[in-house]
């Protein structure tokens, strides 16, 4: 006979049905099981969802007719098999029906209403919507707790390893630490019953994961990913800035209010000032503690969705999807890791019924509310993403359950005056809802920035000004012959084979198509000269086919197991050696990955970068090198201006100055990264007119005049021509962006009103 599957709000009933064929468990939640879809038609005038059978199952014996006993595979388990002494107290005496068998028939029935009683859950269950929505309110924020300090500890520990610099020491470490780890963690998704101790453990397991190939690979350097060049000074000089103080405020600019959300960076900020690190050199330890963080997050958000061994399967995917192309942002990566499963919670609170499906959909609401007001606050790119995926999950919840509702019409109501009209009523206040959330936590960030821009003449967004060959074509990671191209291609093909019976392949459909519409979509903004940063939305692509793919091969290896029962214990060491392996192969490739992903010397640039003092890892410093001299050039600051960094607007292209104290830039050295309140290119015109001044009256009456707060520090680089710096110009939709030299007379600066020093290759100079 056909083995009954457990699903919450079913009920045996004593009855003579036909058999029907049995959909196997996938360790998803029922509802995501065709033998187990909610039965969602209400009935006439009350509400009740119609009852229909689910599956049937020998009890006491077979079935009247069945003159051979069924295949090994049709038998039903000790758990299925029920007394008919059970059945009829459950369901009551029933009299004999004529045709009816000798034998009696379990037959389980979707009633759609929850039982009163229900049965205990095992601790290895997936939870409710109401409970498990319930239990992260201590969750996230206990998880993200253990997960940092967990973090850190490593990141302490593999610091104090003798590993030689330039040696293969610390890859071999990595590889050692990445089996034994992976296993242990492999080894907890396949316990038969889930202990409360390992939900921690996969807590610390997880935060592991993402530290340690960060932490070993950049061992004995002080800098994250790419040191302080490219994107990298950006967010360090930010960091930098808010760390001095907590206010709000331009990362490079004075006296404007941030453009590019705060969120990650101020509470960076407060780590920084927390641990005692000056900001650059606790940008490294706060980027991976937010790398470890992720799949943390991930996983106590899946629990909610599946059963937690497939969700800790599901956050160690995560996990090597982040390293391997997020990892030099990880601020948009811990956004992008929760924004999957929360999409789904949102999608599943449809799945309750009655009173628990309407604390479920309040619930999933905030939820989602608190996920964009982040968002917002964090990276607000994909703010723009998930409000439109949130508001498409709401339309398609109001359509369903409005056609559902009118193939049953039902007399008004004071509940429901308008028949039918209640679901698009409903969907839309918790859609509301959410925007409500959020709103208060983007106003958080977001409030200085719009007050200004309201009475302030501004430019458009540069940021936007931007399209490298990554943003250029459409990804197709399920056609990369390696391993992860392989998962992404079981993910597609799992998506579209499960999308009619799925509630997680649904929502992972519309965000992978939200991503393909995203590129599309970014390529129809260049008609008005700009783009949409479509290449941002990678990470959420890889992680909608990577999670799908991990759910197709949980669902084949349990149809395996089953069909194969004889072969159980060979086919689990089969399956457990082989994610193994592949779950290093994606760990053994992480630098490539990362690499290709962004650009070649992330890692080398890091050991490369001069600090405060001017030294570096490796190799040895050379004083050759500009900014080898670091230390004297901050040190003669200190002596000229005798004032904090704080009160001195520098005018210098040499940005890591910048980045390693909280000095105010005149002009950043490139658009894309400029306030739109900035005016950056006024401030470029200005900058040209004042090298071109006649002598140094005329350059301190231009200083004093500009509308802008003009500079008080300079730092040039002296050639024989001149004192020179570099100042770039956007030459959109070429890449990148163009630079020239703007050379400034030394005698210019021949006053009483100026001091002067050089300093190396530098020449230092600041108004009295």
């Amino acid at each position: 006979m056909l083995p009954v599957p457990a699903a919450p709000r079913q009920r045996l009933i004593h009855a003579c049905v036909e058999r029907q064929p049995v959909h196997r468990g996938t360790g998803l939640l029922p509802a995501d099981q065709p033998g187990a879809r909610r039965a969602r038609l209400a009935t006439c005038g009350t509400g009740r969802p119609k009852p229909r059978v689910v599956a049937t199952a020998c009890v006491d014996g077979a079935a009247a007719g069945d003159q051979t006993p069924s295949p090994a595979r049709h038998q039903a388990p000790r758990s299925a098999r029920i007394p008919a002494g059970q059945v009829a107290s459950l369901n009551g005496a029933r009299p004999r029906l004529p045709g009816q068998f000798d034998g009696s028939v379990a037959v389980l029935i979707d009633t759609g209403v929850a039982e009163e009683k229900p049965a205990a859950r095992g601790a290895d269950e997936a939870p409710g919507p109401v409970s498990g929505l319930g239990r992260l309110v201590w969750q996230l924020p206990a998880s993200a707790v253990v997960a940092g300090f967990v973090s850190l500890a490593l990141q302490w520990c593999v610091a104090r390893l003798p590993i030689p610099t330039g040696s293969n020491v610390a890859d071999a470490l990595l590889n050692l630490t990445s089996v034994v780890l992976l296993a242990a963690l492999l080894g907890l998704v396949a316990v038969r019953r889930w202990a409360r101790w390992a939900t921690p453990l996969s807590w610390a397991g997880l935060s592991a994961l993402g530290t340690l190939p960060l932490a070993f690979l950049l061992h004995g350097s002080k800098f994250y990913l790419f040191g302080l060049s490219g994107d990298q000074f950006f967010r360090t000089q930010y960091l930098t800035r808010l760390a001095d103080s907590p206010a709000l405020s331009d990362g490079n600019y004075a006296e404007i209010p941030p453009y590019y959300p705060a969120g990650w960076f101020w509470v960076g900020a407060r780590f920084a000032n927390l641990i005692g690190f000056p900001a650059w050199a606790a940008y490294k330890p706060w980027a991976i503690i937010t790398m470890a963080v992720a799949p943390v997050l991930a996983f106590v958000l899946w629990s909610v969705v599946v059963r937690r061994p497939v969700a800790l399967l599901l956050a160690v995917l995560c996990g090597l999807v982040g390293l391997r192309v997020a990892a030099y942002e990880p601020y948009s990566w811990v956004v992008a890791a929760v924004l999957v499963p929360i999409s789904v919670i949102v999608w599943q609170q449809r799945a309750a019924s009655g009173e628990n499906r309407s604390r479920a959909g309040w619930g999933a609401s905030i939820l989602a509310g608190l996920c964009l007001g982040v968002c917002a606050a964090v990276y607000t790119l994909l703010a723009f993403f998930f409000g439109a995926v949130l508001l498409t999950l709401a339309a398609a919840a109001a359509i369903a359950d409005y056609r559902t509702t009118r193939q049953q019409p039902a007399e008004p109501s004071p509940k429901d005056p308008v028949p039918g009209w209640k679901p698009i009523w409903t969907a839309t206040s918790r859609f509301l809802v959410s925007c409500s959330v959020a709103l208060p936590l983007a106003l958080l960030v977001w409030t200085p920035y719009l007050m200004r821009a309201l009475v302030t003449p501004h430019e458009g967004n540069p940021a936007g000004h931007f399209l490298p060959k990554a943003g250029a074509f459409l990804p197709t990671p399920m056609m990369e012959l390696s391993v992860a191209g392989l998962i992404c291609l079981m993910g597609a093909v799992w998506i579209l084979w499960s999308w009619h019976r799925s509630e997680i392949a649904q929502v992972l459909s519309l965000l992978v198509l939200g991503c393909y519409l995203w590129y599309l979509s970014s390529t129809l903004a260049l008609s008005v000269g700009t783009t949409l940063l479509s290449f941002r939305a990678e990470p959420v692509l890889l992680t909608c086919l990577v999670c799908a793919g991990a759910l197709g091969a949980w669902e084949f290896a349990r149809w395996v197991a089953s069909a194969w029962q004889q072969h159980h214990a060979a086919i689990v060491r089969t399956g457990f050696a082989l994610t193994l392996v592949a779950l290093l192969a994606l760990s053994q490739t992480i630098p490539k990955a990362l690499e290709d992903a962004v650009t070649p010397g992330l890692f080398a640039q890091a050991y490369a970068t001069y600090d405060d003092t001017g030294h570096r890892a490796a190799p040895e410093p050379n004083r050759e090198d500009g900014e080898a001299w670091n230390g004297e050039v901050l040190a003669t600051l200190d002596q000229l201006t005798r004032t904090p960094p704080r009160d001195t607007v520098m005018l210098t292209s040499e940005t890591q100055l910048l980045a390693l104290r909280p000095y105010r830039g005149f002009q950043t050295v490139v658009k894309a990264y400029a306030n739109p309140l900035a005016d950056y290119d006024e401030r470029r015109v200005l900058i040209d007119s004042w090298a071109r001044s006649a002598g140094p009256h005329e350059l301190l009456t231009a200083l004093d005049r500009s509308r802008f707060a003009p500079p008080t520090a300079f730092v040039f680089t002296r050639q024989a021509d001149g004192l020179h710096i570099t100042l770039s110009r956007d030459v959109f939709p070429q890449n990148n962006s163009a630079s020239d030299d703007v050379v400034f007379p030394a005698e210019i600066f021949a006053s009483p009103q100026f001091s002067r020093r050089d300093v190396g290759p530098y020449t230092v100079i600041t108004r009295r």
